[in-house]
């Protein structure tokens, strides 16, 4: 299982000490409320790196965050695009048959008959409910909305999810 887990991305720098505004992808979500730490990943920053949190405050478009070793704006828009991702030990212990979204990347995406479709590569945050990306070896590509109607079952301790694309419901 991943030790960080993506929830958002930098919109933009707020203020005159160097904050920033992370936009989560659930505008509900209060994971931030939770996060000691926060890791960093964007083109040309390197592999991404891991700022204590100095201070946090939800606003109507996300949150403004306050990062230890960042003091100016000039300083905070390095961060601006940057995925953002918390650790998954500071996001609590989940129940029994709770999983991350980001832990059905990678899963084996199935058709109800049982024929393998391809594989979940990716989420895609857009629209009201996240989307399943599936590819297979052929390079061919589907999206399924993460809602019952299109992904009746998950079957994560073996490691498939079944699915209804579109083009089949």
């Amino acid at each position: 299982m991943k030790a960080w887990l993506q929830l958002g991305y930098v919109s933009r720098t707020f203020g005159t000490r160097g904050e920033v505004v992370v936009k989560t992808f659930d505008p509900q979500s209060q994971s931030v409320q939770l996060a000691r730490c926060l890791q960093f990943r964007k083109r040309g920053l390197g592999e991404g790196y891991i700022l204590a949190l100095t201070g946090k405050r939800k606003l109507n478009e996300g949150w403004s965050i306050s990062l230890e070793g960042l003091n100016t704006p000039e300083e905070a828009r390095q961060l601006v695009g940057a995925r953002v991702y918390i650790a998954r030990e500071d996001m609590g212990v989940l129940q029994e048959g709770e999983f991350f979204l980001e832990d059905w990347v990678g899963l084996e995406a199935r058709l109800e008959s049982g024929e393998t479709l391809g594989h979940v590569s990716t989420l895609l945050y857009v629209g009201p409910v996240p989307n399943l990306v599936i590819h297979n070896k052929e390079g061919k590509e589907w999206m399924v909305p993460w809602v019952d109607e299109y992904v009746p079952k998950l079957c994560m301790e073996e490691g498939y999810v079944v699915v209804r694309p579109w083009e089949w419901v």
